[in-house]
């Protein structure tokens, strides 16, 4: 069972173009404003995943878009600082002390980006798994937004990140495309914390030594946790119906074609 999920909505909407509001907000399904929204499709995957408290972490200046979702459910998590001045593990940090706050010896806990959307049996298969895992794709597609995985197998990852060229990962395994959704067991879920604070600090009263300090994104913390061995991998299969949304084109493609698919792949499934 997932207990708990931390959710990162903070960040800035500057490539969508003349979509405007919180992308995790906004509607799955063209011109029909009974549509779940990404956010909405995936709290209703974790209320069925058994998960017991979300905290969503969100901008000061988007709060009041996300306030109405508050509840016994959701906590609202709004990080002090405005996105733009700091990276995605400022935020993650805030989620994981909203945690344990709520549970101080940590609970099974997801981490996930906002802004994605996947068919119903990943939750299934994430709930299967055992300690902390970090979950790729076994597909690629060559973009520069792609965040690949590298090592020497699944229970030994080396490298995450974008444009990895050859010269750096030779003699590596393509561990796949990271989901961007991580699962962290309790005692991993005081590791991601540890590393974080050391990496983003906490002013005025402790420094930042990550190389990016503050504007460090999540995915220098998972590269952390590779090295001390600490966060193995587990790569789904590349028929998935998975995507997250960058670019006004992504948003398209999952309206009119992949929310479409997934709603008839989970309708396959439920059959069964």
């Amino acid at each position: 069972m997932i207990e708990s999920v931390v959710v990162l909505a903070a960040g800035e909407n500057r490539r969508m173009g003349e979509v405007t509001g919180p992308k995790a907000l906004l509607p799955l399904r063209p011109d029909d404003p009974a549509a779940p929204s990404f956010l909405s499709r995936n709290l209703e995957l974790f209320r069925a995943a058994g998960t017991e408290r979300v905290f969503l972490v969100v901008s000061p200046a988007d709060r009041a878009a996300f306030e109405f979702l508050a509840d016994e459910f959701v906590e609202l998590v709004v990080t002090g600082e405005s996105p733009g001045r700091t990276g995605s593990s400022v935020s993650m940090l805030a989620g994981l002390r909203a945690l344990l706050r709520w549970r101080p010896d940590g609970a099974r806990t997801l981490v996930t980006d906002a802004d994605v959307v996947y068919e119903r049996s990943l939750m299934d298969h994430v709930g299967a798994l055992d300690g902390s895992r970090l979950l790729t794709i076994d597909r690629v597609n060559g973009d520069g937004e792609e965040v690949r995985v590298y090592g020497h197998s699944a229970d030994e990852p080396v490298l995450i990140g974008k444009g990895l060229n050859q010269g750096m990962t030779h003699g590596l395994e393509l561990l796949g495309e990271s989901l961007g959704l991580i699962l962290l067991d309790a005692r991993g879920v005081a590791s991601a914390a540890d590393v974080t604070r050391w990496i983003v600090g906490s002013p005025p009263d402790v420094r930042p030594y990550g190389f990016g300090a503050r504007l460090s994104e999540h995915e220098e913390v998972w590269q952390y946790l590779f090295t001390l061995g600490r966060l193995p991998v587990s790569q789904v299969p590349g028929s998935l119906l998975f995507s997250e949304c960058d670019f006004p084109a992504d948003y398209r493609h999952v309206q009119d074609f992949l929310f479409p698919a997934i709603l008839e792949r989970d309708a396959m499934t439920s059959v069964r």
